[in-house]
């Protein structure tokens, strides 16, 4: 035995050195590393997964590497840069906790692209050895929330699925969505069971629901049809949906806090969430709805506008 594998080693040092033949060592595929780095879909409503092979795979390497990579802004037309032109970061480490520090534009971000950004700029790094925890600031100071509490650490736990890799897989949903009767003075409830692509937001999946209008007798809209969805995300707990300026020229005599609590309970029985921000319009927001419905405040559901069929 010992002759036989003395024979071997002497065949491959002699290929070797003759330069004939040549040895390749063949990784086991499951002991390979595989590392991510995150860009925003075309359509802005989720993050999508580019396959990032570092040279080294030390801790330093890393972060250098993907904070590099991260502030090199290159678009194309499948994809957008995950930081905006003008936002630009640093960071420092604490222990475990990355601490990732943008300049003053991270602010002027919309909440749906901030977050984002904030589930990209997490998931990127939490993949670098040694590192449990993301902390931002801005300028210095903690990234604080809607209201106005610091965002604090964020782990793997903190974001749902943000990324769009199953794009043949579906599933079902049953809905409660809210409509008026005829009088235009409460709301109904209606459920419907929804088949919808997985990388879709579950919150747009509702609303265009909800816009489509009802499908049970004596059930009315609330809201027209040919409404756009500018904008809708989830963040702290508060779903922020914006209309364009259809959204409030509906010619249906109901009162004004039908549409608004219709949006508002529908969503809210959708989702994880407490509360709803509407905003209608683009670069002209609404303030209010109808005659006195604030805008530009966060709704909670009311039940006292449903009425039992």
């Amino acid at each position: 035995m010992k002759k036989k594998i003395f024979m071997i080693i002497t065949v491959l040092m002699l290929c070797l050195l003759a330069g004939g033949c040549s040895v390749e060592v063949q990784n086991d595929p499951n002991t390979q590393s595989v590392y991510y780095l995150y860009d925003i879909s075309a359509d802005e409503t989720q993050l999508e997964k580019v396959a990032y092979n570092p040279e080294e795979t030390t801790a330093e390497y890393m972060l250098k590497d993907m904070m590099q990579q991260m502030n090199q802004k290159e678009d194309d037309v499948e994809r957008i840069s995950l930081l905006p032109d003008d936002v630009q970061m640093n960071y420092s480490v604490e222990g475990e906790v990355l601490v990732v520090n943008f300049n003053s534009q991270y602010t002027q971000m919309s909440k749906a692209r901030e977050i984002l950004v904030r589930a990209g700029v997490v998931k990127t790094f939490l993949q670098v050895p040694g590192i449990s925890a993301v902390r931002f600031t801005v300028e210095n100071q903690d990234l604080t929330d809607s209201k106005g509490e610091s965002v604090g650490e964020m782990t793997a736990d903190t974001f749902a699925e943000f990324s769009g890799n199953e794009p043949d897989a579906y599933c079902s949903t049953t809905f409660t969505l809210y409509f008026t009767d005829k009088d235009g003075q409460n709301l109904v409830k209606e459920q419907r069971t929804v088949r919808y692509r997985r990388s879709i937001p579950k919150e747009r999946i509702v609303l265009e629901q909800l816009m489509k209008g009802p499908m049970e007798k004596g059930h009315y809209p609330t809201i027209p049809e040919n409404t756009e969805i500018l904008d809708v995300t989830i963040a702290d707990r508060i779903c922020y949906v914006a209309f364009d300026r259809v959204f409030s020229s509906y010619a249906l005599d109901v009162s004004e806090k039908i549409p608004v609590y219709s949006v508002v309970n529908t969503l809210l029985d959708a989702l994880e969430a407490d509360k709803v921000q509407i905003t209608v319009g683009a670069s002209d927001k609404l303030d209010i709805f109808g005659q006195k419905m604030s805008l530009y405040r966060f709704y909670e559901k009311n039940d006292k506008l449903v009425v039992t069929e």
